[in-house]
């Protein structure tokens, strides 16, 4: 039996910033350790490395600053990525975003290694993607909406993989009453959640408007938020002048969402443009029924009518009028969470991520897929 092949995987960041990094750990973590052997590269300490260290992936300090023209210190990141690559024989070079992708593709080709680029966000960089999709051997696109991001791209260059969320530990389970009793939440409380970042273009000003209007005809609907970022302020003043601040649940950040998801009845993503949106399968595998908005990638997760309902981005209406109907219908609400929960078992799941990976991999090595 032939040894795993080495894959060096690059991420953009040293802590998890976002739904990214948490892909690339499932999926370093999914890997098949027979055939690959994973290692990481992160530009500083943080959560990303230890995680990835409690599994038992090496892992390696390489600074990636800004590239602002050719400076020393990133010649010298390069050139410490060659030399790992050469000392771990690296088959493959994987990296997690566009400033893994400047280094870890400039030091792939000087060491004659495939490089494959793993884009999360739709937002074009300009002329700086035609030269990273020169120095890659593929572009991996977590959504039709990022493929689009490569339209001029060759098709058979350019693949579309959707993220994966773990179908075991993200399943349906009863809402924890000790959770409920640390929110304050009384038995005939209803609960709606949402899990995101607070910055301007995930849309939570619309959510606490929409809250606010569910409230005038339903004041049992308690809202718990799970998430931090720079609006955090902001949405706690916002909730306060609407009324709502004594209905409104601010988490922060968690590490695991599982406990909150589970005591939703109806889970909202409101984000005005999301590339993805990995929240809204860990939901829908927990058996949620879902609201969101009709923007980016989200589409191609949530099937209107089947798995939720989808709205216009920026109508607090809307959100408020679909959170509505959800909760006024039960048997809908949960027609709509089993119907989401095969939807991702059958699409969305890690394993089925990591083997289209795997595949790919295959390919660029000619390594037996057996």
């Amino acid at each position: 039996m032939s040894e795993p092949q080495a894959v060096l995987f690059i991420s953009n960041h040293g802590d998890i910033v976002g739904g990214g990094e948490l892909s690339l750990l499932q999926l370093i973590g999914a890997l098949n350790r027979s055939q690959w052997r994973p290692v990481l590269v992160v530009p500083g300490e943080g959560v990303v490395a230890e995680q990835a260290g409690a599994v038992g992936v090496p892992t390696y300090v390489v600074p990636m600053p800004a590239v602002t023209g050719t400076s020393m210190a990133s010649l010298a990141s390069i050139r410490a990525l060659g030399r790992l690559i050469r000392k771990q024989d690296v088959q493959i070079v994987h990296a997690n975003g566009t400033r893994a992708m400047i280094y870890g593709g400039l030091a792939a080709k000087i060491a004659h290694c495939p490089a494959v680029w793993h884009v999360r966000v739709a937002d074009s960089d300009g002329l700086l993607d035609r030269a990273l999709y020169k120095l890659s051997a593929r572009v991996i696109v977590n959504s039709d909406a990022v493929r689009h991001r490569f339209s001029w791209g060759a098709a058979d260059r350019v693949h579309r993989i959707h993220n994966g969320v773990d179908t075991v530990r993200f399943a349906p389970r009863p809402p924890s009453s000790r959770q409920r009793a640390v929110l304050g939440l009384s038995p005939n409380d209803r609960v709606v959640v949402s899990v995101g970042r607070f910055v301007p273009y995930k849309g939570y000003e619309d959510l606490l408007r929409a809250a606010a209007i569910v409230h005038r005809q339903d004041r049992a609907v308690h809202w718990v938020l799970v998430g931090d970022g720079e609006l955090r302020s902001n949405l706690r003043r916002q909730a306060e002048a609407l009324g709502i601040h004594q209905l409104v649940h601010f988490t922060g950040w968690l590490d695991d969402v599982r406990e909150m998801l589970a005591l939703a009845e109806v889970f909202v993503l409101p984000s005005h443009g999301e590339h993805f949106g990995r929240v809204l399968i860990e939901a829908m595998a927990m058996g949620k029924a879902v609201v969101a908005t009709d923007a980016g990638g989200v589409p191609e997760i949530v099937k209107h009518g089947e798995t939720g309902w989808l709205v216009a981005p920026g109508q607090p209406d809307g959100l408020a009028e679909a959170v509505r109907q959800l909760l006024a219908n039960g048997e809908q609400c949960g027609r709509f969470g089993l119907v989401g929960r095969r939807i991702v078992e059958d699409c969305f799941s890690l394993d089925r991520h990591a083997s289209q990976i795997q595949s790919l991999y295959h390919h660029l090595t000619g390594v037996c897929c057996g």
